[in-house]
């Protein structure tokens, strides 16, 4: 069996046939990944499928600085942010519809608006930080994922996994405290 760099420099020298062996070797590891960001089955599917057409094209890219398993890894995590944040901002859109059309609330309790405010500060932290922290923390507390299955999801030794969650957390507090 082929290497997988020498399957990519075939598919960039113009064998585009040979693409379909990686997308065969990867499709399960790749598909797993869309499914802890996407809800939807059929949605999991297609945006699968976009991962490696988004690979095809920028197959030229692809420097072999890093395993062909954490670059397409990468381009699904990108597109299944990308795809996440276009769903949430239809969901607030329906949600904000839905709200205005609904008599107002009774007086909300101040523990409500305090975990709100806390929610909206976590969320702004954790949009200032760097890209390396924000996904160890999405895949741990959102996600729910262990140090392991966090390390094999980003291709890292589990100790740099603990080391960045450890950063993380810190800067959130530190961010947190500077927000109050």
């Amino acid at each position: 069996m082929e290497n997988e760099e020498g399957l990519l420099r075939r598919i960039a020298a113009g064998e585009t046939e040979v693409f379909g062996e990686l997308v065969l070797r990867h499709q399960d590891f790749i598909f797993n990944v869309v499914s802890k960001y996407v809800r939807f089955e059929e949605e999991a599917r297609d945006l699968t499928q976009e991962v490696f057409l988004k690979a095809y094209e920028n197959i030229e890219k692809f420097r072999g600085e890093a395993k062909v398993s954490s670059w397409l890894y990468r381009i699904a995590y990108n597109l299944s942010m990308n795809w996440s944040e276009r769903r949430a901002g239809r969901e607030t859109q329906l949600d904000d519809e839905l709200a205005d059309a609904l008599p107002a609330p009774a007086d909300p309790s101040e523990e409500i608006l305090e975990q709100e405010r806390q929610l909206a500060l976590v969320k702004e932290a954790l949009a200032g930080m760097p890209e390396k922290y924000r996904a160890v923390i999405d895949l741990y507390y959102f996600k729910e994922q262990s140090y392991q299955q966090i390390a094999d999801s980003l291709s890292l030794p589990i100790n740099t996994v603990k080391i960045r969650l450890l950063r993380a957390k810190e800067r959130l507090r530190e961010r947190a405290g500077r927000a109050e």
